[in-house]
């Protein structure tokens, strides 16, 4: 009969784990020095599936947590997001400059992924609306709501029509 052994204590703590897609388990805990080596890594254009569940980094579902409860984190993880969106658009001006005939089809494709990621990294600086909260001439914009009246009329001939009920005293001056 074989000798029954007990668990060592790294078995015990992966215990529940789920494993990557090569069968090992990674357990990261939160530390100052982890999530600095993450913000770095999002910071310098790698992505998150790239690095979750590798060398000692925590997975997807831990990343969300710890942006949850670490405010400090959340906000160093933000700023590497927009830090990358900046490096993604400045690879697409070196792609744009080094597409030849040859490259092109290939070159359009990585700006234009280069250009939806920085765009949804930093959607106020390279999203489809960049720029559009800009104050124009010193001013900032102004939103006018006017409210207007209608009701239904009817024509000599029985027909119905909806026609502008105006405040007294503008209707004369037409």
């Amino acid at each position: 009969m074989p000798q029954r052994t007990s668990p060592t204590r790294a078995q015990i703590r992966l215990r529940g784990k789920t494993p990557n897609a090569d069968g090992s388990v990674t357990c990261a805990r939160y530390s100052k020095k982890l999530t600095r080596a993450i913000c770095l890594r999002i910071a310098g254009g790698e992505i998150w599936h790239k690095i979750c569940n590798t060398d000692g980094m925590p997975s997807y579902a831990t990343l969300y947590d710890w942006l949850r409860k670490y405010p400090d984190f959340a906000e160093d993880f933000a700023q590497a997001k927009e830090m990358a969106a900046d490096l993604r658009a400045d690879k697409v001006l070196v792609v744009a400059e080094e597409a030849t005939a040859a490259t092109v089809q290939r070159d359009r494709l990585r700006v234009a992924a280069l250009q939806w990621h920085a765009g949804k990294a930093a959607p106020k600086r390279y999203g489809s609306r960049a720029g559009d909260d800009v104050e124009h001439e010193g001013e900032p914009r102004r939103l006018i709501i006017e409210v207007r009246r209608f009701e239904t009329a009817y024509r000599p001939d029985g027909t119905a029509y909806t026609r502008e009920i105006l405040p007294a005293g503008e209707g004369d001056e037409r």
